[in-house]
């Protein structure tokens, strides 16, 4: 098998384009199951330049991503022949490894449409290159399970590197010919030991349902997320910065100064101008609200000054159970984050996974509630002082020291995505800095930079607008001389000019 990537380039050719859509068309359409939605993603550039690393596998290639990755084919492809060869063998007098092809090949549209970009690749290759890594994961999967050890975790768990769970479950009814539930049973306990080991959180308790399961990450996302009976929200889902705020003082006095310069004629020209420097500084507020973190106090700010304390909550509750309550004792309850060596890749990859999802149009369903967790910790984490508060009360645990933790959670920075309405950590946020805000320091602090702030900002604004009135009044005077009208709108500025300055 070369080491060059079959589905690299499009079929050539119209006609052959037509027979290869028609051909693929037709076989979907007869396959009674329904068509499962897209659910392994190219990661985008955007978050992949954060972190190259995070996102794209180092070790271990799997299904048509990466498969025939140049710089993993030459070093891993014998390690999953062997690994084949460990699943088959205890099978060999009563399958063949060309019998798991033709179940894997007979439900290659159901494969390709898991993924986000169209495969142009013919079936037999499909099908020996999803059964080679189907094989493959399922042999790490029972070596985790039995030894606690893989080639490479992180590697297992990236997005783009997913097989689909149908693979598995097509593999597993080619090997044995039993009871379908009981290999289910199997391949959810694999999955289950493996996400338990590696999740940042506890997992709920309770069989979430293994048939809607995409893959290994989407039993992990699930897993962490429904760690709580669901409670119905009404949410809604936003692009950051794009919740309206307070008009700006500077945009204001801009278009003061557009309402008195259109009193004078011939002016048309500077207020184009003016009117492009306004288009500028309305899109410079909006990329710095897309740019900001979420606005909650640190940990340290919020004890200090505020009295809040922070608590683990109790029951090994999840994401959806974080709390504050702002009578008497001031206490804020999260739930448990162990962080490792792998936790950031790991985070990355579901947090990326759950936007890539609820982006989606065959996914309205999805939320936003674990990037908002990661949005929240984001904030309230600004030093290692932060983090040892946390570890000390028993929410963060793990070997990944503290200073680690604070990259980590500076690195992956604010979403480009928010939730509002419903949300219940949202409510938290509202109440964390509504009681922060209150307090006395707080108060005179802000009122002080914000009227030194206001002062600097208005004293800029006025000698600009002083310079911009001064050069339209000798514009004007070159124009249109020194005439008896004209030198009624020159005393006009002059008189406008001196009032701003005093």
């Amino acid at each position: 098998m070369a080491s060059v990537n079959p589905f690299s380039g499009p079929i050539s050719g119209n006609k052959q384009w037509v027979q290869h859509i028609s051909t693929t068309l037709k076989k979907q359409l007869a396959i009674a199951v329904d068509t499962p939605p897209p659910s392994i993603f190219q990661i985008p550039k955007i978050l992949k330049d954060e972190n190259p690393e995070a996102y794209v596998p180092q070790r271990i290639g799997l299904g048509l991503n990466h498969h025939f990755h140049s710089e993993l084919y030459p070093k891993m492809e014998q390690n999953k022949l062997t690994a084949v060869k460990r699943v088959l063998k205890p099978y060999q007098f009563q399958v063949s490894e060309d019998e798991v092809v033709e179940k894997v090949k007979a439900i290659i549209p159901l494969i390709c449409a898991c993924y986000d970009s169209y495969l142009d690749a013919d079936d037999d290759t499909l099908a020996w290159l999803m059964s080679i890594d189907g094989l493959f994961l399922i042999d790490q999967l029972a070596v985790y399970s039995a030894h606690r050890f893989a080639v490479d975790a992180k590697d297992l768990i990236k997005l783009e590197n997913q097989i689909p769970l149908i693979v598995l479950k097509e593999i597993q009814n080619a090997l044995s010919e039993g009871n379908a539930v009981m290999q289910d049973d199997y391949l959810e306990s694999m999955l289950g030991m493996f996400c338990k080991s590696h999740s940042p959180f506890i997992l709920n308790n309770q069989k979430i349902d293994f048939i809607g399961v995409h893959h290994l990450l989407d039993y992990m996302y699930h897993s962490i997320v429904n760690n709580e009976t669901f409670i119905s929200t009404d949410i809604s889902i936003t692009k950051a910065g794009s919740s309206p705020s307070e008009k700006d003082d500077k945009l204001e006095l801009l278009e003061l100064l557009i309402q008195i310069i259109a009193q004078i004629p011939g002016s048309k020209p500077f207020l184009l101008l003016i009117e492009s420097l306004k288009t500028n500084f309305l899109n410079s507020i909006e990329k710095k609200i897309m740019a900001e973190e979420i606005k909650v106090p640190s940990v340290s700010e919020l004890r200090d000054i505020a009295g809040v304390n922070f608590h683990l909550s109790p029951s090994n509750d999840g994401i959806r159970n974080i709390k504050f309550m702002p009578e008497n004792e001031r206490s804020c309850y999260l739930p448990l984050i162990t962080l490792n060596t792998n936790s950031e890749v790991i985070l990355r990859n579901l947090v990326a996974y759950e936007q890539l999802m609820a982006d989606s149009s065959f996914n309205s369903s999805y939320s936003l509630e674990l990037t908002e967790y990661v949005d929240f910790m984001c904030g309230i984490i600004d030093s290692a002082k932060d983090v040892r508060l946390l570890r000390g009360e028993k929410i963060i645990g793990g070997d990944l020291d503290d200073e680690k933790i604070v990259e980590l959670f500076n690195g992956i920075g604010r979403s480009l995505a928010r939730m509002n309405g419903g949300s219940e950590l949202k409510k938290t946020v509202d109440e964390l800095n509504r009681v922060y805000e209150r307090m006395p320091r707080v108060w005179v602090q802000r009122m002080a930079k914000r009227q030194l702030r206001a002062s600097v900002n208005i004293a800029k604004f006025l000698i600009g607008s002083s310079s911009t009135l001064l050069v339209i009044r000798e514009v004007y005077l070159k124009a249109y001389g020194s005439t008896p009208v004209n030198r009624v709108l020159d005393d006009f500025v002059r008189s406008t000019i001196a009032h701003f300055l005093r």
